[in-house]
């Protein structure tokens, strides 16, 4: 299928006239890897709704209005702050196994493939205002900050893992055990947090280090390793 160029479907919603696209256009040759419709924005040409409505046109998705819409809490603990951050996204709706996710980059295409891996959902992605989008992260999230102190200190805390170490001690820790406690939510959540931030930092290692009295975890960016 044939992605038609935003700039000519800014021009056909007639956001745009064609000589302010060759004026863009223009602008985009002085900004290397800037986004034309980004651009149009910062001009002050389109509206950033334009910019979400056309960029809905362009990849065939939806358009959502967080600001008229509820976000239910169950599905709010399906992303993480940093998650929704990094990847500037807000979960919407999750329904079966299908996780409806709001971006302002609908572009970034290894977003869906990443957050699917991350998270084990089928993700369905809506288009929504980066002022929205932020809006929504300062509202629902700003009160509970996610960080690798605090998801260890829920590891230490959760009685199912407790448990699995006193019977590991036992001698009595089987493989299912092992299995089953590799996929609980604290875990999971632990290791998604040490996947996005090597992410962010562009690591190309990471390294789990466990000694007698402490664990440590390490990444390596740019051929040097950091402790996180």
């Amino acid at each position: 299928m044939v992605v038609r160029k935003i700039g000519q479907i800014l021009v056909d919603l007639g956001f745009i006239t064609d000589e302010q696209l060759e004026v863009i256009l223009d602008e985009q040759q002085q900004r290397p890897g800037a986004l034309l419709g980004r651009i149009a924005e910062d001009m002050g040409l389109i509206t950033d709704d334009q910019l979400a409505t056309a960029l809905a046109e362009q990849l065939n998705m939806q358009t959502v209005q967080l600001s008229e819409v509820t976000l239910p809490p169950d599905v709010l603990d399906k992303i993480t702050e940093t998650m929704a951050q990094m990847y500037r996204i807000v979960p919407v709706k999750f329904d079966g196994n299908t996780l409806t996710v709001a971006t302002c980059d609908p572009q970034n295409l290894t977003v869906q493939d990443e957050l699917r891996t991350f998270l084990g959902y089928d993700i369905r992605m809506v288009v929504a205002t980066e002022r929205d989008i932020q809006a929504a992260i300062d509202k629902y999230y700003s009160s509970d900050v996610d960080s690798l102190e605090k998801i260890i200190a829920d590891l230490s805390s959760d009685e199912e893992l407790a448990q699995a170490a006193s019977a590991f001690e036992e001698g009595a820790f089987n493989l299912t055990d092992a299995e089953a406690l590799a996929d609980s939510a604290p875990v999971r959540k632990l290791l998604n947090m040490v996947l996005l931030l090597a992410i962010k930092d562009h690591a190309s290692d990471i390294h789990f280090e466990p000694f007698e009295d402490e664990f440590r975890i390490r990444i390596k960016a740019e051929g040097v390793l950091y402790e996180m």
